[in-house]
């Protein structure tokens, strides 16, 4: 996978950074990365004098010690690519816009962050803002995942970002290795479909024609690398849970979206509220897949929650 060459992961110095640095290597023995950044962002690393006075051994920099902990993790738990070089970097300051202008300066082509959906909503709402803000693709693992699947889903409704999306899909699959991927597509019925003289079945019928139509014709703009595909549609107008079902049905998946941007000077990404739903609520990985340098203004993502 030509894309992931240059990896970061968001590590949170708890018990979920095992499955985190775990998902790192599995990612990076599939695309053969190149690096691996791992990275913990902290509002402070002030220790108090008279707990330096308790614990002497703390007059160490607080930021070695972090790094210390951090590869003492992947040490126990990363098993990549044997080309892979792991890099550690501890860091005081906001944590969002740290890690965003990271995914910038360190050209990063994947970031890898853990979700935990029933923390305060300050946490768990974290990976949507770095998916919405990040210059990168990011892969959102949810806690208690198993690093493993053997589908891939990808949720289309024929934009450009959707191909982007199958692309990406596709080379995962490549790499897996899987022999195809699951493409489905959530299609509604307009209100004004009696207004044509035709009954909610008939004009259903035709709705799914026409989805089927509009992915023959996406499929042959994109290169699936000899990956088969297996088409599915579904009527249902919450799409987030239509796509929430079908993947719980499929069991171990990874799901590939793409992400909305949009063009000007700031390129500032619109996720919107599908792909959005989808990070907080469905738990399974979602790798919501971007144009590299797609992002906010620096300035912006620094100082923007």
């Amino acid at each position: 996978m030509y894309r992931y060459k240059k990896l970061m992961v968001c590590l949170n110095l708890d018990e979920h950074d095992r499955n985190l640095v775990k998902y790192a290597g599995f990612i990076s023995r599939m695309a053969k990365s190149d690096e691996v950044l791992f990275v913990y962002v902290s509002d402070s690393f002030d220790i108090p004098d008279e707990i330096k006075k308790i614990y002497p051994q703390l007059e160490s920099p607080p930021e070695d010690m972090v790094e210390k902990q951090m590869q003492k993790s992947v040490d126990a738990h990363f098993k990549g690519y044997q080309g892979t070089t792991p890099a550690f970097k501890a860091v005081q300051g906001p944590r969002l816009g740290t890690l965003v202008s990271y995914t910038k300066a360190y050209d990063i082509d994947l970031l890898i962050v853990g979700h935990h959906p029933d923390a305060p909503s300050a946490v768990s709402s974290l990976p949507v803002k770095l998916a919405r803000k990040a210059f990168c693709s990011v892969l959102v693992i949810p806690s208690n995942t198993r690093v493993y699947f053997d589908k891939i889903l990808v949720p289309v409704d024929f934009s450009d970002h959707s191909l982007n999306a199958l692309d990406v899909g596709s080379a995962f699959a490549k790499a897996a290795p899987l022999d195809h991927i699951y493409v489905l597509n959530n299609y509604k019925i307009p209100s004004g479909y009696h207004k044509t003289g035709k009954t909610y079945e008939e004009f259903a019928g035709i709705m799914l024609e026409n989805a089927k139509s509009k992915l023959r014709l996406a499929l042959s703009k994109v290169d699936l690398k000899s990956v088969g595909v297996k088409p599915f549609f579904n009527k249902d107008k919450n799409i987030v849970k239509g796509v929430q079902k079908f993947a719980q049905r499929l069991g171990d998946t990874l799901i590939v979206v793409g992400a909305r941007g949009r063009s000007g000077d700031i390129a500032a990404i619109l996720l919107g509220s599908i792909t959005e739903g989808l990070i907080r609520t469905v738990k399974k990985p979602v790798l919501a897949v971007k144009e590299k340098g797609e992002g906010l203004n620096i300035l912006e993502a620094v100082t923007s929650e």
